[in-house]
């Protein structure tokens, strides 16, 4: 217990209480401006009108209180005049402590934004599409706020951040290199984000595949077919491929198609095209946006087209719809007695004398 004999000089004594002293006035100070923060300014930000300020207000009150602890230790330390070596030691680690409370700030506004005023923005949109982009947008900001957090603490450690970002710089080169498609993927669901070409549960047709948007990750995008199989399409083929979008309004559209025979007459043509747009319009299921057209003369028909769209749509409904206008037209066509026609050639044969006539015939020699 030899150290109970250690005399302390009246120097020693005079700088341990300046630093009690120092941070006897760090707390006050701390204290006072989170006062300061969390009542005066909380009571200027509830008389407005925005959000920002009450994020603000609400996010900053402790860690300037625990800024201000830190920064009165710092300084208060050197009251102490303790040896280069250790001051130098607790100066690094506060710098680090104030990194980390730096970043968890930055984290817990960006928290607090996200929840206060990009949800509800998000809610009330009617893309389904940021749904699902601006959270990994969120979480990407939160993991490279704590990165960059880390590099300085690195830093103030004693590590060479100069030699460990090269070395990451050329592992990330040749990952980059064997992990094209995954990058190229990630910036197409960029492209998928900025456009929108599509949302989630529209009826898209893509790269010869057609289903229902059933979300959008940063790989690819999932649909399901008609027939329920799910297929991911990579968003890379989707941002360079034409996209067609079948849906309109919260409606999906279906395009289908008849063909009558070159004995039907105008006035024939005419009611078929009447009654098949009176069957659409009459189908509970859709919207009085459906048209029906005379489309062109055939190869073998005559070929009217129609489309119609399927309201509070899903994979069961659309198809139902479709079967019941499909049966509704053949029943009619069946009672008008108009016919329907299929693929088919004429063949016109010649006789011997006609082709004669026609010099077409074979000659005799002399």
């Amino acid at each position: 217990m030899s150290w109970l004999n250690t005399s302390v000089d009246e120097a020693t004594l005079q700088r341990v209480g300046a630093f009690f002293g120092a941070m006897l006035v760090t707390v006050v100070v701390a204290k006072l401006a989170e006062w300061i923060v969390s009542v005066k300014l909380k009571a200027l930000a509830d008389k407005s009108d925005t959000q920002l300020d009450d994020v603000l207000v609400d996010t900053l009150g402790r860690p300037i209180y625990l800024g201000v602890l830190i920064f009165g230790l710092r300084y208060s330390v050197e009251l102490l005049q303790v040896p280069d070596g250790i001051e130098k030691t607790v100066g690094n680690a506060l710098i680090v402590a104030l990194t980390m409370l730096s970043a968890w700030t930055i984290n817990r506004l960006i928290g607090e934004v996200y929840k206060r005023l990009v949800v509800p923005w998000v809610e009330a949109s009617d893309s389904k599409l940021d749904d699902q982009i601006v959270p990994v947008v969120e979480k990407t900001l939160r993991i490279a706020v704590w990165t960059f957090a880390l590099l300085i603490c690195f830093s103030n450690l004693g590590v060479d951040v100069v030699s460990l970002l090269t070395g990451l710089g050329l592992g990330g080169l040749a990952v980059a290199m064997a992990a094209q498609d995954t990058l190229a993927n990630i910036f197409g669901s960029i492209t998928i984000f900025t456009d929108q070409p599509f949302q989630v549960d529209d009826l898209i047709e893509v790269d010869g595949h057609k289903g229902v948007v059933i979300d959008v990750g940063l790989r690819t995008c999932r649909i399901r077919t008609m027939s329920g199989e799910r297929i991911r399409i990579p968003n890379k083929d989707i941002a360079a491929k034409p996209v067609v979008n079948h849906s309109f309004d919260g409606a999906w559209r279906y395009q289908g198609g008849v063909g009558m025979t070159y004995g039907t007459t105008t006035e024939q043509l005419g009611q078929a095209l009447a009654a098949i747009q009176e069957i659409i319009d009459a189908h509970p299921a859709t919207t009085q946006q459906g048209k029906v057209y005379f489309r062109q003369f055939g190869a073998s028909s005559l070929e009217i087209s129609f489309a119609l769209f399927v309201t509070s749509p899903t994979g069961h409904r659309y198809l139902a719809t479709i079967s019941d206008v499909n049966v509704a037209i053949k029943e009619r066509f069946d009672k008008e007695g108009w016919q329907m026609a299929f693929p088919s050639v004429s063949l016109y044969v010649e006789t011997p004398e006609a082709l004669r006539a026609l010099g077409a015939g074979p000659r005799r020699a002399d």
